[in-house]
């Protein structure tokens, strides 16, 4: 069988980490390592784990935060502990040389998503390993899906990136994306998939590739903080000739928005400085959907009463 290996980034995020790690841990496929790399917590987030997998009791009610009741199965009872986990500084870890089920790495630094990322994919890539999952830490999965989205994987040899159906925690039932989304080049805009059209690019969310995916097309754009990292490796996927493809029965459930907040100043400021990354490198006539879209945010935040981030907004649009 294949083997996988399934990259967690986390930022001051420690317990969503750990129920993500509950979740994983129940696969019914069995042939994985999980690469959890920190883009240094302040919040003593390693220390939480680290904790939690040499076996200290973390309650039933932290372990099941922000989770429907309906999700609790999904991380209750807790996995037998210990957990065996070796920890690697980010030198180490891109040397690739040690193993283990657990894999810690302090980054050393908060770079963004897609250079903190990038930590686990090459550690991965220096390992014996078939599949590479960037799977968002505030997530929790069914038993079956790391099983699904492989399987699917050997089925479609064509496909170099595959997505997934992913639901919410808060409302098991209310569907955030079929696998990923599409971008609409005139005005600037990007939005879910949630039907069985076929996606312009696979959500960062949960994003399966092959291992020879990224030693093919390189590794995610570390020019991207946060945000649209996604869509770039996914349209450089393409262009390389590369299919996407979704697999529908494969779910996990996501807390949206943890990172960041949803519409944020910060949030705003993120997308901001990656639309412009994406559209000057993917678009000849890049600056019509900038001026589209960044129009469309300023309008928002005037009509919403939100005059405090005009002027980052504009400080950020400019620069």
């Amino acid at each position: 069988m294949k083997n996988v290996t399934i990259i967690l980034l986390n930022w001051n995020g420690g317990q969503d980490t750990i129920q993500c790690l509950e979740s994983l841990l129940r696969s019914t496929y069995p042939h994985f390592r999980i690469v959890v790399c920190d883009n240094n917590s302040t919040d003593g987030s390693m220390e939480k784990i680290k904790a939690w997998a040499c076996g200290h009791a973390v309650s039933p009610e932290t372990q099941t935060q922000g989770l429907h009741p309906q999700l609790h199965p999904l991380v209750l009872p807790p996995v037998g502990k210990p957990v065996p986990f070796i920890e690697l500084n980010r030198d180490a870890a891109e040397k690739g040389s040690a193993e283990s089920k657990l894999v810690l790495i302090q980054n050393g630094s908060n770079a963004g998503f897609a250079a903190g990322n990038n930590v686990g994919i090459r550690y991965a890539l220096n390992r014996d390993n078939d599949f590479i999952w960037l799977l968002n830490n505030d997530t929790v999965v069914e038993k079956n899906t790391l099983e699904k989205l492989t399987a699917f994987m050997n089925a479609h040899p064509e496909i170099g990136l595959a997505g997934n159906a992913v639901y919410t925690t808060e409302h098991p039932e209310k569907l955030q994306t079929l696998g990923g989304g599409k971008i609409t080049p005139l005005f600037g805009t990007d939005r879910f998939v949630r039907s069985g059209e076929a996606v312009g690019f696979i959500a960062g969310t949960s994003l399966f590739m092959r291992k020879e995916t990224p030693e093919f097309i390189g590794l995610l754009d570390e020019g991207f903080f946060f945000y649209w990292e996604d869509a770039d490796f996914s349209r450089r996927a393409k262009n390389a000739g590369l299919t996407l493809g979704v697999c529908a029965d494969a779910v996990i459930y996501h807390k949206f928005s943890a990172s960041v907040g949803a519409q944020s100043l910060k949030s705003d400021l993120f997308k901001i400085a990656s639309m412009k990354r994406y559209f000057k490198k993917h678009s000849k006539f890049w600056f019509v959907p900038l001026c589209v879209n960044f129009g469309g945010m300023v309008i928002k935040r005037i009509l919403r009463g939100q005059f405090e981030r005009l002027f980052p907004i504009w400080r950020e649009i400019l620069k």
